[in-house]
């Protein structure tokens, strides 16, 4: 395994889910990886209680002040670009990482080094339910949907392949990357971070690759109080609006996606309510 890979951490008063996720990553398989933890101005003692605990493990960076998902990731994405590391993995906090995770992503990017890759994900609750197998992704019928959500892993999804996005929860991101892209645009707010960057390094002749052989487990929206709550939807909402206007610039096919949306997504949570699955 590579050693110049960096995993960013970010943590925001999850104590708990933040010892799991780095206890894991004590059980990563090969040469270690440097751990940044950006701890994005808890107010619950994460940041000293992970200084106390984990000690020489990680690279603790505090902010002061919460910074949201990408205003967090930028400051420890930052960090790791000048201490020099050539592949950036940026990992939720409310995750736990199998293993040999890492060597098979940087298994694979020895063979594609430019492209960006992302794990098979589970639901931590759910060890053997897909949360997210590939990324399916049409700008213009505002739609950016999780391939195999919510389906027992039987390895319908175990090929290799080339998908639409790739999710914030694991993102593993070579320099090159971001040297030509940019960090993540703190403009969004919360939600669609990840697919905003997507599609601007595709829009740069990036590949993004989906990576079966990795896996881990995800909390799901542990911070934003589950993963259909009020607080995550109204996030979404205005995210979304701020993406539509960066990636479609004629205003009448930013309308039609978004009239799109608001026709096609109250169907899909209700079929979600009848299946029993609006929580999942």
């Amino acid at each position: 395994m590579d050693d110049s890979v960096a995993i960013i951490v970010l943590s925001y008063n999850g104590l708990q889910d933040t010892r799991d996720c780095l206890r894991s990553l004590q059980n990563l398989q090969g040469t270690p990886p440097t751990i940044y933890v950006v701890d994005n101005g808890s107010t619950d003692g994460t940041a000293d209680a992970i200084a106390s605990e984990f000690g020489d493990f990680v690279i603790l960076i505090r902010n002061e002040k919460n910074l949201l998902f990408a205003g967090g990731n930028n400051v420890g994405i930052d960090r790791a670009l000048r201490d020099g590391h050539k592949f950036i993995l940026l990992l939720n906090n409310d995750t736990t990482v199998a293993p040999d995770s890492l060597q098979h992503l940087a298994r694979v990017s020895q063979g594609i080094p430019s492209a960006i890759l992302v794990p098979k994900i589970y639901y931590a609750s759910q060890p053997d339910v897909l949360w997210y197998a590939g990324g399916l992704g049409n700008l213009r019928r505002a739609r950016f949907l999780h391939r195999g959500i919510r389906e027992k892993d039987i390895g319908q999804h175990d090929k290799m392949e080339a998908t639409d996005w790739a999710t914030g929860c694991a993102l593993f991101v070579p320099r090159s990357v971001f040297e030509r892209v940019g960090l993540l645009d703190e403009t969004l707010g919360l939600y669609n971070e990840d697919v905003d960057f997507c599609l601007r390094a595709k829009a740069s002749g990036f590949e993004i690759y989906y990576v079966p052989a990795a896996k881990l487990w995800h909390k799901i929206s542990a911070s934003m109080g589950g993963n259909l709550s009020g607080a995550k939807l109204a996030c979404k909402w205005r995210s979304l609006r701020v993406l539509l206007r960066k990636h479609l610039p004629n205003p009448w096919a930013r309308i039609r996606a978004l009239l799109d949306f608001c026709i096609t997504e109250p169907v899909r949570v209700a079929a979600l309510a009848i299946q029993g699955k609006l929580k999942a």
